[in-house]
């Protein structure tokens, strides 16, 4: 594919959209999926979208969840 930002190798990209009663709820949840995908062989890359807010008022950064 032309102009892609997929880097190099990658095979799948799955989106994982995680909802929770709160906020801790979801970074707690994030938390867990984040640190079960990187025991997995193979994960190249994890990134977060925020869809220029359109989803909700909420923005969770990953490198602060961690």
């Amino acid at each position: 594919v032309e102009d892609t930002k997929v880097p190099e190798g990658v095979k799948a990209i799955y989106e994982i959209v995680i909802d929770g009663v709160d906020e801790a709820a979801i970074k707690a949840a994030t938390k867990a999926g984040i640190e079960a995908a990187t025991k997995i062989d193979g994960i190249l890359l994890i990134t977060a979208g925020n869809f220029g807010g359109s989803l909700g008022p909420f923005k969770f950064v990953l490198k602060d969840i961690l």
